[in-house]
């Protein structure tokens, strides 16, 4: 029992032996689990490992995203690593940095004492220093859409530079061109997988451009992801993504992954980023590291679950009017969404208020005087029984006189304000009695006053 016990504890008197003796440059021998434990941590290229992000806790902060991805001439040169990899690598050259480096991380170089087949090891386990930047962009691309949460998203892929100026890359409907497809994550990867070639000048601006009209008839939050290096850019980009935010405005989040370090580019990157006003610029090399990465797409794609304290369906940090009664119909804005018929209001052909009416329009008041913040619209409709000019009298009478109630119990007329539209806006068919009776109304439209 004590032998073997002597034998599985050797590996790690060794090991410990060795971090003891930093001056001695021979490589050392490492018991292969801890070879191969550690090698997993080493942070080569290991997206297709990259799980979708967790989604407890989160809904969907956009509904529609697109990938601009570079293939311009410029994405075929050598890759270069930012600073902060350039100062880790560097480290290497010092022989007691690199040997516990690699205990740490791992590597077949262990078991050779030749110190060139070393060397070997080590740069072969550093590819992505000869990676092209156009192979480390497509890659970091296929692992940010594995990251992507799976729900319900439209996403896009556009490039440009090469074959021609902007290309759709994916989202379209084979036979119909005008309909999107919904996201699909191997569909995504495969179109990622089929741009092959780079080549081209960098008309991003064109592409951002071409971008904007994809989503013009596309209701929904949309998120512009840029991956590029950004070479040979600079204002017209940066004003053509100003155009874009202008025309999506609240709706339209745009980010920016530069690859490699060229400080031209990446102020151009940066500025691109600011003009969403939403988003922001990242290196892609921070994104390999797994849990920037998570980060990354959590701030692109989720927002947390808003708690919604009056239960109107409308979230705390939209809802205009909280404290809404239970039951009660809201708007967008979550305010009472009130339209009462004008039989309940008044007798037919009247504008006089009936007691039912008063009753109604307490209400109102009530509502008013908890939430001295709120404005009203009060409108006026008829039905088609009679003249337009007739009905424009009457409806202005009964708009005037919901008015007059509401300011002689006190409330601000500052506060309100009312139209009239006769039988110019119906909400029913005027063919029958029913339909009619719908019509003849008075609609509340409570808004939140802007200061």
């Amino acid at each position: 029992m004590q032998n073997k016990i002597t034998l599985k504890l050797m590996p790690l008197f060794f090991f410990i032996i060795f971090l003891g003796c930093a001056a001695n440059t021979t490589p050392p021998v490492v018991d292969k689990n801890v070879i191969k434990t550690a090698s997993k941590e080493f942070h080569r290229f290991d997206f297709k490992e990259n799980q979708p992000v967790n989604t407890k806790e989160f809904v969907k902060k956009v509904d529609n995203f697109t990938v601009i991805f570079d293939p311009s001439a410029s994405m075929t040169e050598t890759y270069t690593p930012s600073n902060d990899c350039i100062a880790c690598h560097t480290d290497h050259q010092h022989p007691e940095y690199a040997e516990n480096h690699a205990v740490k991380h791992g590597g077949l170089e262990f078991a050779d004492e030749d110190k060139r087949q070393y060397a070997m090891e080590c740069n072969r386990c550093h590819q992505n220093l000869l990676y092209s930047k156009f192979k480390f962009a497509k890659e970091l691309t296929k692992g940010f859409n594995q990251a992507i949460p799976d729900l319900d998203f439209t996403g896009t892929i556009r490039t440009f530079g090469y074959p021609v100026y902007t290309n759709f890359e994916y989202g379209l409907k084979e036979n119909d061109n005008t309909k999107f497809l919904n996201y699909n994550k191997n569909e995504y990867a495969h179109a990622i997988d089929k741009i092959l070639d780079a080549d081209g000048v960098s008309p991003l601006a064109p592409t951002l451009k071409a971008t904007g009209k994809d989503w013009y008839n596309h209701k929904g939050k949309i998120a512009v992801i840029i991956i590029s290096d950004g070479k040979d850019m600079g204002e017209k980009e940066v004003l053509t993504a100003q155009d874009l935010k202008a025309k999506y405005e609240e709706d339209i989040c745009i980010y920016t992954i530069l690859i490699g370090k060229d400080p031209s580019g990446k102020k151009v990157m940066d500025r691109i980023a600011m003009s969403g006003q939403c988003g922001l610029a990242i290196n892609g090399d921070d994104l390999l590291d797994k849990e920037k990465m998570v980060q990354f797409v959590h701030e692109i794609f989720l927002t947390r679950v808003q708690p919604d304290s009056d239960g109107d369906g409308v979230t705390d940090d939209r809802d205009d009017c909280p404290g809404t009664k239970p039951g009660l119909k809201v708007d967008e804005n979550g305010c009472w969404d009130l339209v009462l018929q004008a039989d309940v209001l008044f007798d037919f052909d009247k504008h006089i208020l009936k007691p039912e009416g008063i009753t109604a329009l307490e209400q109102v008041v009530a509502l008013l005087k908890r939430h001295s913040f709120l404005d009203l619209h009060i409108s006026g409709h008829t039905d088609n029984f009679g003249s337009m000019k007739y009905n424009i009298k009457l409806s202005r009478q009964r708009a005037q006189t919901g008015f007059d109630y509401l300011k002689k119990r006190g409330i601000d007329s500052g506060r309100l304000s009312i139209s009239w539209h006769s039988f110019s806006i119906p909400i029913s068919t005027n063919d029958n009695p029913a339909g009619r009776a719908l019509n003849r109304r008075l609609e509340f439209k409570f808004k939140k006053r802007q200061e």
